[in-house]
């Protein structure tokens, strides 16, 4: 280890001041890995994660509300609505107003969407298979569970 990534040259630090043993640090570092191995697989579907996100659980959940999408994502309304308007214009989503409720939308997949689908998982399965190499079966369910701990109110 190189002394820019040790607490050596910093009187009174201790090993866990040192910017690589930080988990924060440590989570941007794999999320810029993981981000950009993401778009270069998925690049000839010009999709990013949030948008894949949003086509995987409407998926997953045909005719899901407009705003349960948001919640799910932990996304605002106002940063949803460009995206959906985005894979709206491309093709992929339909939006239908809600039989009771003209103010809720109500989110399908397209015929093209729905086909695509078990395409863009296998890629996504690829990716996180690249990226996650290293790691075993058991020590991905185990990040997997820290990271869920992290952002999610669910007990371990």
């Amino acid at each position: 280890m190189d002394e820019a990534h040790t607490s050596r040259s910093t009187p009174g630090a201790t090993p866990e001041d040192a910017l690589d043993a930080q988990i924060g640090y440590n989570l941007k570092r794999a999320s810029a890995f993981a981000l950009n191995d993401f778009a270069v697989e998925l690049a000839e579907a010009a999709l990013r994660p949030v948008t894949y996100g949003m086509l995987a659980l409407i998926d997953e959940k045909p005719g899901i509300r407009a705003a349960e999408l948001c919640r799910l994502l932990g996304m605002k309304s106002a940063n949803m609505a460009p995206l959906l308007a985005e894979l709206e214009e491309r093709g992929l989503v339909e939006r239908d107003d809600h039989a009771g409720d003209r103010r809720v939308q109500m989110l399908t997949l397209t015929q093209a969407a729905r086909e695509a689908m078990p395409g863009l998982r296998r890629q996504v399965r690829r990716h996180e298979d690249r990226f996650l190499h290293r790691l075993t079966k058991k020590e991905r369910a185990t990040l997997l569970r820290l990271l869920r701990l992290i952002w999610t109110d669910e007990e371990g």
